[in-house]
């Protein structure tokens, strides 16, 4: 009974280590096909579920954890949006907050990061800009 006692507490604090390392894993592999997935869709111009804008799509696509704490940015690193041409870089950031005990506040921003080259502005949408507009980026990204 004595050798129990002093092993249980050891034996549940690496199960709960492994828990919260597998969770955080998780976020971390969901941010980065998040941003991937969306970088994607914003290089080839399309908005593949009909939201409003491709970050409000980015968000749809997550897990529901995702979907109230994400922040979605997109932005075009050398020149701007409104210049922007076939070639130029495209670059997707998602972010999301994850705390480990509620109670104390602790925790940690996952972040996810996805650089493509923008193949094709639609020429349905608008033969100008693509449809990746960093005014409608959810939250800011660091």
């Amino acid at each position: 009974m004595t050798e129990f006692a002093l092993i249980v507490p050891v034996f549940m604090l690496i199960v709960v280590g492994m828990l919260v390392f597998g969770r955080l894993l998780f976020y971390w592999l969901e941010t980065n096909h998040v941003a991937n997935e969306t970088a994607r869709w914003a290089v080839v111009d399309r908005n593949p579920t009909g939201e409003a804008t491709l970050q409000l799509s980015a968000r749809k696509r997550a897990t529901n954890e995702f979907e109230d704490n994400a922040a979605v940015c997109i932005d075009y690193p050398g020149t701007s949006f409104e210049t922007v041409k076939p070639g130029d870089p495209v670059r997707v950031r998602v972010q999301v907050p994850v705390s480990f005990i509620k109670f104390f506040g602790f925790g940690v921003t996952i972040k996810g990061s996805s650089t493509m080259r923008l193949e094709r502005i639609a020429d349905t949408v608008d033969p100008i800009r693509p449809i990746g507009d960093p005014s409608q980026n959810i939250r800011t990204c660091s």
